[in-house]
């Protein structure tokens, strides 16, 4: 068992997401100071200025750099009092020398003693720390990013499985993260995963970084040596070579010849993988290859550093390597990923002392600083992005307004999919598709986006590029209506003259058939002299139909459901309506099956079931889940 002082820290890497808002002149005093002085003059000002920290914390800090495979990762600990915050800092001491500061808030973190039921989360809360300063976005002292953020979260998920924590010890402090992004900080889901991908980074890696010399054969060396030949000339290889080269690469890692996963096939692996377009597996290769301890062949690393850099298949790796991270610098600048060349190049200059890469590297973050400002690439919050977007659209910059929109849709913001649904109706910038249209609209209803309901119901009702459905548009411009869109009423008008419309072809067709059944009766009764026998008819049981459509659509109508008959009181058909959104992956409807189940509502009463689906739920980062979770010891 850990200390109980790792108990007080819970909630440190939160920085002031929530509670700090108070404290943002001193916080920004803080940041802006340059040396341990400054600092100290601060918090004297609010109380006793720096006190020490217990020693079974600063083991702990050893602990998390040993793992991490830094030398050089000295770090000093602060208590400030008063600052209701955590802030890593660079500071400049008394003879000039730059410290690794970690300034926290003792008093702030014992006020979360008893929340906290996991004793890794102190330790998360530290390699978060930690992960700012070893990823350098401490050098620039300024304030937080999502990327840097994310960064030094995957950075805690790898510490806490180095020293090792259990997946679910791992994640257990992101149950107190806000849901949503901020300017600054990621959502809870994002955070959640980069922790999760750390984690299974150590987990999933191969044990045997290098291998003795007599462990491989001559055999393995001249097979190698072949593979390398045969890779020389990528671009001239077919997808059955590289598939045959695979295959080759298994044979030499294996026991017959080699005793390990050596730095050669690594690389060679990277390579292979990189010509059969393999983003996943091949991007998982890179990481492979550029986490080998003491790696030195400088155009494989400029190679694969760039491979990475490159990849469609974004990822985010800990590489303690200064050459990796110099080389990555270098690549994400040339593809103008400015932020991230910053961050690698930042990474460098804290743990190299090549004089000669250092001014190299200065001058690729000052360039990528200006460019980022010149090409109006500076992060921007969600709401400060869409007022860009509706800027773009006003404007015909469809351009633009797709590089901003993609990735907040994709963080599931209803207004972007909404958004960027709506060029895709009406072909605005981009080729017309309506049924990507309507599975966007339908993401956006789940969020209970108005304008989505009605446009969904539209579509429904127009029968353009999407079968028409007169249910289901009934159902969406009702819920429109139901929320008061000023538009839902003329829409339904149109959508009754269509019913009737409907009806009447109906009515005229069944008459007709009816006539023709008439008639045919009568002329089979005529041509028969003797009367049929009667039979009695045998009808079977009509079943209700199932809500059809794509998943975004389900879940979208399923929860809509669920939340009119809960209101309603008929708590079994909003049960059976949110076990279907549940079983399709959504957190918030696992949520409340969870809660029906355990509390007896609307189906038998089974705890078990109900901590069954807050767990499910709980780890897509549901804070309901798992504040319940947490009271039950269960979390």
């Amino acid at each position: 068992m850990r200390t109980k002082l790792l108990l007080l820290i819970l909630l440190v890497f939160n920085l002031c997401l929530v509670y700090g808002q108070n404290f943002q002149d001193v916080i920004k005093e803080v940041k802006e100071a340059e040396s341990e002085e400054q600092i100290n003059d601060i918090c004297a000002s609010l109380g006793l200025g720096f006190t020490g920290t217990p020693k079974e914390i600063s083991n702990i800090i050893d602990e998390i750099v040993d793992t991490a495979g830094v030398a050089t990762g000295a770090f000093e600990l602060a208590q400030c009092s008063n600052i209701n915050n955590a802030i890593a800092k660079m500071l400049t001491d008394e003879e000039g020398n730059e410290v690794r500061y970690i300034i926290y808030d003792a008093a702030w973190l014992k006020s979360f003693n008893e929340d906290s039921l996991n004793d890794w989360s102190g330790t998360f809360v530290l390699a978060h720390e930690i992960g700012h300063h070893l990823n350098g976005h401490s050098l620039n002292n300024g304030s937080s990013n999502h990327q840097f953020e994310l960064e030094a979260d995957y950075f805690a998920g790898r510490a806490l499985a180095n020293l090792g924590a259990s997946l679910d010890e791992t994640l257990a402090v992101t149950e107190v993260l806000p849901t949503k992004a901020t300017y600054s900080h990621p959502g809870r889901v994002d955070r959640t995963a980069q922790a999760k991908a750390g984690w299974k980074s150590i987990k999933n890696k191969a044990l045997t970084i290098t291998v003795k010399q007599e462990d491989v054969s001559e055999i393995a060396r001249e097979i190698v040596a072949m593979i390398q030949e045969k890779l020389t000339n990528v671009s001239s290889l077919t997808k059955e070579d590289f598939q045959k080269t695979i295959k080759q690469l298994q044979l030499v890692r294996g026991p017959k010849y080699y005793k390990g996963y050596t730095e050669d096939i690594r690389y060679l692996e990277a390579v292979t993988l990189s010509g059969m377009n393999e983003e996943e597996k091949a991007m998982d290769s890179y990481i492979n290859y550029l986490s080998i301890e003491g790696l030195k062949e400088e155009k494989r690393i400029e190679q694969i550093s760039k491979l990475f850099a490159e990849s469609p298949s974004k990822s985010t790796a800990f590489f303690a390597n200064p050459l990796v991270v110099y080389n990555l610098s270098k690549s994400f600048y040339d593809i103008s990923e400015y932020d991230k060349a910053i961050s690698s190049g930042n990474q460098f200059l804290s743990r190299s002392e090549d004089e000669a890469k250092q001014s190299e590297v200065v001058k690729i973050i000052a360039r990528s600083e200006f460019e980022k400002i010149e090409n109006e690439m500076e992060e921007l919050s969600p709401s400060e992005s869409l007022l860009k977007v509706k800027a773009h659209i006003k404007n015909s910059d469809y351009d633009q307004a797709l590089i901003l929109l993609e990735p907040l849709a994709a963080r599931n913001n209803s207004e972007a999919q909404y958004l960027l649904g709506t060029l895709y109706y009406n072909g605005t910038g981009v080729t017309t598709d309506v049924a990507k249209a309507a599975d966007l609209f339908a993401k956006a209803t789940q969020d209970n986006n108005v304008d989505a309901q009605l446009k969904l119901g539209i579509i429904y009702l127009e029968g353009i590029g999407l079968a028409k459905n007169l249910t289901k548009s009934r159902f969406w411009l009702e819920q429109a209506s139901v929320n008061n869109h000023p538009s839902a009423a003329a829409a339904l008008d149109n959508l009754l003259t269509e019913e009737k419309s409907v009806k009447k072809a109906a009515d005229e067709k069944k008459k007709e058939e009816d006539k023709r059944i008439e008639d045919e009766k009568r002329l089979e009764d005529e041509a028969n002299s003797k009367p049929e026998e009667v039979t009695e008819e045998v009808t079977e049981e009509v079943k209700v139909e199932e809500i059809k459509g794509t998943d975004a659509e389900v879940i979208a109508m399923t929860m809509t459901k669920a939340s009119s008959y809960y209101k309603s009181g008929l708590y079994s058909d909003a049960f059976e309506n949110y076990l279907v959104a549940s079983k399709r992956g959504n957190p918030v409807a696992q949520e409340r099956v969870g809660w029906m189940y355990f509390k007896g509502k609307g189906v038998k009463k089974d705890k078990k079931l109900g901590i069954a689906w807050w767990k499910k739920s709980a780890l897509q980062g549901n804070g309901a889940a798992i504040s319940f979770l947490t009271r039950l010891g269960e979390w």
